[in-house]
């Protein structure tokens, strides 16, 4: 029986769960549990910026230590790279153990001089490169953890950001399945490197031991990452009354647009909720070489228009999930990526409530919409589209 059967999944659910709207809200949830925990915090953020947000998590990662605390940090290379030296000065001042997920080797020890015969070593580190750790976990003890779209950065604070903040959505969740979210984090911490002179052989040495569970989706290997989209193919093939779908940058596997599109034609409310602004502006111009093949099905498409749309949550019938796994190419191929599943019932009606409020905010697209656009934005419509896989 697959790990994500909905046998299993009926007989799980979160001993608490909280949702976040509002990174205000989620930052000081975070910042409260890291005060009154006993044991460990372990976070680990894509982006960790060295800014007032940054800054206050460092501290309560200090006190934490001070109080004698296991306390890791884990950052990815590329996410974070502006912030690497400042990030490692003061988890050295405070003690805090400090560690870089495939950091750019900008040089690296023990690779020797390029030969023939290193060639092979040479080509999987520069693969190993793209693979980036896309998560964002925060690990409280043992058995909870903060998970979502929030980075640890100013972006996601209103109270710093005003009206140009991001839109997240975040969720606590305490239960024993947040084991998986710990296992997950020693694989990735072991895999890492204090400094960024890549070690080349700890890349061929580390196996993941760790496996997923109904409650925790996490794509560490090869064979989770294909059964995470067999799960979503069967779930939406077998939806019945709406697929709700809120994500940053959508680029899915063309299994996936198939599986959208005949859920439209045999009568089901497919939305799609993305960002009118988007951080990463070719991204945005690919996905949109998908609109005309999906309006043409009846899928519903709205860009949100007021400010950067960074969540990633589905709700497919009455189950859903929030995390960081984008609907692309790149979550499903290279990044390392984590989502819960939601179990509360008032969470689920929260969470389709806050996909309607979206929607009010957004900008309905048609294919008269379509039709107004420019030689040049298409061309570069499609032509970004080709670049898919590594976007």
């Amino acid at each position: 029986m697959s790990n994500f059967s909905s046998q299993n999944f009926r007989n799980l659910s979160w001993q608490e769960e909280n949702l976040f709207f509002f990174g205000d809200d989620y930052f000081q949830s975070a910042l409260g549990q890291i005060k009154t925990a006993k044991n460990k915090v372990w976070i680990e953020s894509y982006i960790f910026d060295f800014d007032e947000i940054g800054k206050k998590f460092l501290v309560a990662l200090g006190a934490a230590k001070s109080r004698g605390l296991d306390v890791k940090l884990l950052v990815d290379g590329i996410g974070s790279s502006n912030s690497l030296n400042d990030l490692r000065e003061e988890c050295d001042r405070l003690q805090i153990q400090f560690r870089v997920y495939h950091p750019i080797p900008f040089s690296l020890k023990r690779t020797g001089k390029l030969k023939w015969r290193r060639l092979k070593l040479w080509f999987y580190l520069f693969r190993r490169i793209n693979k980036r750790n896309h998560r964002k976990v925060i690990l409280i003890d043992e058995a909870a953890a903060f998970l979502g779209s929030y980075n640890i950065s100013k972006v996601h604070s209103a109270e710093l950001m005003g009206a140009q903040v991001w839109v997240d959505t975040g969720v606590f969740v305490r239960g024993p399945e947040v084991k998986d979210l710990h296992d997950a984090f020693s694989k990735a911490w072991l895999r890492s490197k204090y400094d960024d002179q890549v070690d080349v052989s700890t890349f061929l040495k580390i196996k993941s031991k760790s496996h997923p569970r109904s409650l925790i989706r996490l794509n560490s290997k090869l064979r989770w990452r294909f059964q995470l989209l067999r799960d979503l193919n069967r779930r939406m093939k077998q939806a019945e009354t709406r697929i709700l779908i809120t994500n940053a940058y959508f680029l899915p596997r063309k299994s996936v647009l198939r599986a959208l599109r005949r859920a439209a034609r045999r009568g089901l409310f497919v939305g799609i909720c993305l960002p009118a602004k988007s951080d990463i502006w070719f991204v945005k111009a690919a996905a949109k070489s998908l609109y005309s093949r999906l309006l043409k099905d009846g899928v519903c498409i709205y860009e949100f228009q007021p400010q950067i749309l960074h969540s990633k949550t589905l709700v497919i019938d009455d189950w859903a999930t929030v995390g960081s796994h984008n609907l692309n190419h790149r979550s499903l191929n290279h990044d390392l990526e984590a989502e819960a599943v939601i179990t509360n019932p008032e969470n689920l009606k929260i969470l389709i409530a806050e996909w309607d409020k979206n929607v009010q905010k957004s900008k309905s697209i048609g294919l008269t919409e379509l039709g107004r656009w420019g030689l040049i934005e298409r061309g570069l419509s499609r032509f970004s589209y080709w670049f898919r896989y590594w976007i």
